[in-house]
């Protein structure tokens, strides 16, 4: 029997996104395990890039430039590499689930029995989730655990840097979600989208600071408002956050550091600005609003081309 009927007795087409999602999950969950020869890969991918991002940080040493980061570059590129490990492989996975539906020739069967493809994707990000916060948890907290800065180890050190930088993960978290559904959508109609998927992926890295200090963005005196800009993106602010608490063990920061672009205006000659940043406490407020606001465009994203698809018979394409 089908994981997607509830009971021999009910009717077997499901309405309910819960619904789907919960079987999406589990079917996932199933799948994956089956082959577990790409969670080894996947480990091992992961373990690649903490070692090659952390050998690539100590060739460079610590910058000097005027947003360079106060420790060494190594530390800065394996906090990105970590960061990331939770994001990743569910935005790639969820990006594509609709297509590798369509080639196993599993689509026809989920579309007649009324499965919505946005449970499908929300599952196939939830469960996906699973999987690479175990391989996150595996490589990642052992190799934090071990390095040493100058502040000691990684890791949180007071459940204050803790408990504040969770809330701010989660939204990332839904905000990652979102921009998954929505190139998943895309893949309705547009059926060869590996290329658009990785460039999403790579403009959102670097906006989000993965290569260099967002602070960056504002090395032209008149786009100082920039960072702040990028900053009220979850995954920016994400990404921060978990620099300046596990790293620096500052929980008094504020989104961006304007000390730094202060610094550089002064600098080149530019005045001071007035403001100081963001606080905590606004950056949650700006997360919520700005997960919601996406993950409602998501959900309308996603039923309009699944409408257009229907339509135009292609759902089943690949």
């Amino acid at each position: 029997m089908s994981i997607f009927k509830r009971s021999p007795t009910k009717d077997p087409r499901l309405s309910s996104i819960f619904d789907v999602t919960l079987a999406t999950v589990k079917r996932n969950l199933i799948t994956d395990w089956q082959y577990k020869s790409d969670i080894v890969i996947q480990f091992l991918w992961t373990v690649t890039n903490l070692v090659a991002y952390g050998f690539l940080g100590l060739s460079v040493g610590q910058g000097t430039g005027d947003f360079a980061p106060n420790y060494s570059f190594s530390l800065f590129l394996l906090s990105s590499s970590a960061f990331w490990t939770l994001f990743t492989g569910n935005y790639e996975e969820t990006a594509f689930c609709l297509r590798e539906e369509a080639a196993r020739g599993t689509m026809g069967y989920l579309v007649t029995n009324n499965v919505d493809t946005l449970g499908i994707m929300v599952g196939r990000y939830l469960s996906s989730s699973i999987k690479f916060l175990a391989i996150f948890l595996v490589t990642t907290i052992p190799t934090f655990a071990l390095i040493k800065g100058a502040a000691g180890n990684l890791l949180p050190h007071t459940a204050r840097e803790f408990f504040m930088l969770l809330p701010l993960v989660f939204f990332s978290y839904l905000f990652m979600m979102s921009i998954s559904v929505i190139m998943g959508s895309i893949s309705l109609l547009v059926k060869q989208t590996t290329t658009i998927v990785r460039i999403m992926l790579y403009l959102i890295r670097i906006v989000g600071g993965y290569f260099f200090m967002i602070e960056s963005f504002a090395a032209y005196g008149g786009l100082w408002w920039l960072p702040v800009v990028f900053v009220a993106l979850p995954i920016v602010s994400g990404q921060y956050a978990f620099r300046k608490y596990l790293i620096e063990h500052d929980t008094t920061v504020r989104f961006p550091d304007m000390q730094v672009i202060n610094d550089h205006r002064v600098k080149n000659g530019f005045a001071p600005l007035s403001f100081t940043g963001l606080n905590y406490g606004y950056m949650l407020l700006i997360n919520f609003v700005v997960s919601c606001l996406f993950l409602l465009g998501a959900f309308l994203i996603a039923k309009s081309l699944t409408q257009v698809a229907r339509r135009r018979g292609t759902i089943e394409f690949y």
